[in-house]
């Protein structure tokens, strides 16, 4: 069997509409701010991650750059970051003055963390896995050599502080990724583990969207969905709903998208299965 190019793979692929990207942007910066989220299922319940995140790719000059800044701006978050390495992830200690710099990861929190064009293969391990480690779990610690005056700073349920030489940040936010770089053919392991802990939404903006754009208009358009509620108990018809909704699949990651649909859920209050079958479409794709 002949393999399609990426660039025959590109053209066959439906891009998701700028609508779409609203609602997923704007559910994802509300599932940035819950504190936790429990799954009763048949043997006991267990706890499940709070953030959504969004891996947007498309070719050069498709407004990803655009998208990215209208999100931060309608929704005040930090802007994007273009060269998100170790030390401003986490943060680091000024050679100069000794002064502390506090990490994007704490900068963010509650929000969204916004990454344009990040370029993986320039990346090194290190620094993808932190990101990996802190998208799982929100909390990472790291010895430095270098020094600096203790720090703590505390926002409710969060913390960050360094002390000793030692970063330990508890934190919580939802990552967006807007890249050219095609998810599914990398060979990169540390790529992939990000694409698979997202949704993959390919963005190809029609005509009408460029000619919208040009006028002024934006694409992305903010809407509030912070829940009242910020601690959620998944019933478990509810799950039992979406575990079944997914398993049609029969995709490894099959976990992770009904996590994926499990946010939806709660932010929305009710069964979105038009984005449920989004989520199952990029979610079921196989990378290699």
């Amino acid at each position: 069997m002949v393999r399609r190019s990426i660039k025959e793979e590109l053209k066959a692929i439906n891009s998701v509409d700028k609508s779409i990207i609203t609602e997923l942007v704007n559910i994802s910066l509300a599932c940035a701010k819950l504190k936790k989220i429990d799954v009763e299922e048949e043997n006991g319940i267990f706890p499940l991650r709070t953030n959504l995140n969004l891996f947007i790719y498309g070719q050069i000059s498709s407004t990803k750059s655009t998208l990215l800044k209208q999100i931060s701006k309608s929704s005040n978050c930090k802007k994007p970051f273009t060269d998100m390495t170790y030390p401003a992830l986490i943060g680091s200690v000024d050679k100069t003055t000794r002064q502390l710099i506090v990490g994007a990861s704490w900068e963010c929190r509650n929000s969204l963390l916004l990454l344009d064009e990040f370029d993986f293969g320039k990346k090194n391990k290190d620094d993808i896995r932190a990101l990996l480690q802190l998208i799982e779990g929100g909390e990472y610690n790291k010895k430095l050599a270098s020094f600096s005056a203790p720090m703590e700073d505390i926002d409710d349920d969060l913390s960050f502080n360094f002390k000793n030489g030692e970063f330990n940040v508890n934190t919580r936010f939802s990552l967006i990724i807007a890249t050219m770089k095609y998810p599914y053919r990398s060979q990169s392991m540390e790529l992939q583990a990000l694409a698979s802990r997202s949704i993959c939404l390919p963005w190809y903006p029609t005509h009408e969207d460029i000619l919208e754009l040009s006028k002024g208009y934006s694409l992305f358009e903010f809407k509030d969905k912070t829940p009242k509620k910020l601690e959620h108990t998944i019933k478990k018809k509810d799950w039992e709903k979406i575990i079944k909704f997914v398993s049609s699949t029969k995709s490894p990651n099959l976990l992770r998208m009904a996590g994926d649909c499990v946010r939806i859920f709660i932010i929305e209050g009710k069964h979105r299965e038009d984005l449920y079958k989004l989520v199952l479409e990029q979610g079921s794709r196989s990378f290699g």
